[in-house]
């Protein structure tokens, strides 16, 4: 086995292992931002009634699809998911907001970066509570999950400045003084802190955030290596069960 954990997960139950009770309804959402910028989401649900969400942030070199195996099986599980694709990534694009041709547009690398970080700054905080809101309605309330790979992390906390989740799931999401900071005023909120030691940024402010957090239930989640986000679905194939758990256990 190549992972260690701190606080292990043995107490969790094995939902995700167990054979699906319930089937599930998936289709893809186009959101409406505040500017009327048109979102991407997959949204997937059982069909059986259920009062619990999963709302899925994507790491920045990816885009929603890396969560379609995960969203199934926590929607074959009982919970409503919406995995969206940020401005600018995936299906959420135009002819402004287009990493392609932001690319092609700049004048430099320096430019092209400043317009990236202006569009995450300016839009993804709204962009990201009109996924939640709706989320919020097929869920009938506040009863969601936030897990956020690499900057979706970052996402899911400015998020939870205003609509406070059940639970964070912190993947591979590397973090400055500015973020943690953050986190520990939230941190009062269980988390569930997956790093690889290899991958130095990140594994270094997961430690921290762990060390600094409030609720006791809080857990960091190890891996030898430097896999970052979505190549940790390969490297470990139970992981989505121990995500899918850890969303059943905060989830009530």
């Amino acid at each position: 086995m190549n992972k260690i954990k701190f606080r292990p997960l043995s107490a969790f139950i094995t939902l995700a292992a167990c054979l699906s009770i319930f089937s599930v309804h998936a289709k893809e959402v186009t959101l409406k931002a505040e500017d009327g910028f048109v979102l991407s989401a997959s949204y997937k649900s059982p069909q059986q009634p259920s009062k619990k969400g999963v709302l899925m942030l994507h790491q920045c070199n990816e885009e929603k699809g890396m969560y379609s195996e995960l969203a199934e099986l926590a929607a074959s599980t009982g919970f409503h998911t919406l995995a969206l694709d940020f401005r600018g990534y995936g299906k959420s694009v135009d002819d402004t907001y287009s990493l392609t041709k932001m690319r092609k547009k700049s004048l430099s690398r320096d430019d092209y970066f400043s317009n990236v970080r202006k569009m995450r700054g300016d839009h993804w905080p709204s962009d990201v509570k009109i996924a939640y809101q709706y989320l919020s309605k097929k869920v009938g309330g506040d009863n969601i999950s936030f897990i956020g790979a690499s900057c979706g992390g970052g996402q899911s906390l400015t998020l939870a400045k205003r609509f406070k989740p059940k639970s964070f799931t912190f993947f591979s999401s590397g973090m400055n003084d500015e973020r943690i900071a953050q986190f520990v005023a939230l941190s009062d909120t269980p988390a569930l802190i997956i790093a690889s030691q290899g991958d130095e940024y990140t594994f270094k402010s997961s430690k921290k955030i762990f060390d600094q957090a409030k609720n006791k239930q809080t857990r960091l989640h190890l891996y030898k290596g430097n896999g970052h986000g979505l190549p940790l679905f390969s490297q470990d194939q139970n992981l989505k069960n121990v995500m899918v758990d850890w969303f059943a256990l905060h989830g009530q």
